[in-house]
This record gives structure tokens, C-alpha cells and sequence, in this order.
């Protein structure tokens, strides 16, 4: 997948009245609950493992 721009900065995350709160490069905000949050998390940690797997069988 190409994208015109990859961000190298992540987001910020912080609870507010219940709900978690991302905001992201390039002005990106989402307000999640906390079980999306923590799903979100997890999908990040193994989407993360998986592109760096792919950078090291390009080399």
C-alpha cells in the first residue's frame, strides 16, 4: 500500500469523562471507549510486528 505521506510522529492518547481520546498527526482526533481503545491497541501492536517482520525480509 503506498501512501503520499508516512507519518513518523504517533499520536497522543488520554481518558477523558469515560472516554479515550486520540489525537493523532495531521489533526486526526477520535474519541473511543476503552474496550475500542484497548482492541485498537492490540490491532496496532500486531499491525507494528508485522510491517517491521516485512522491513527485515526486505533486507
Amino acid at each position: 500500500m503506498s501512501q503520499a505521506y508516512v507519518y513518523e510522529e504517533g499520536g497522543k492518547a488520554f481518558a477523558e469523562e469515560g472516554q479515550v481520546m486520540l489525537d493523532g498527526p495531521d489533526g486526526v482526533a477520535v474519541s473511543m471507549t476503552p474496550e475500542a481503545a484497548e482492541n485498537t491497541a492490540k490491532e496496532l501492536f500486531r499491525a507494528a510486528r508485522e510491517a517491521r517482520n516485512q522491513i527485515s525480509a526486505q533486507d
